[in-house]
């Protein structure tokens, strides 16, 4: 058996699979991305940086450094 990997835009992903599905000799089996897209590291960015705001404007509590930690060995 031979492996493909294919890189595939997000808004045509479904129609794809679902394209090749109907194939009987083709088996799918998706595997989690250990990167993300420029445009979910752009959302983060963007979540990160109105989290910082609300901080400095009280309306939100900082994160403890231990906490922060904590998430980060959880990944």
């Amino acid at each position: 058996m031979a492996i493909l990997t294919l890189e595939i835009k997000d808004n045509k992903f479904q129609f794809f699979k679902d394209l090749i599905s109907n194939f009987r000799f083709v088996k799918i089996k998706e595997v989690e991305h250990d990167e993300d897209s420029d445009e979910a590291v752009m959302a983060n960015i963007k979540n990160g940086i109105e989290e910082i705001r609300l901080v400095e404007q009280g309306k939100m509590k900082p994160t403890p450094v231990r906490d922060f930690l904590k998430e980060l060995d959880e990944i």
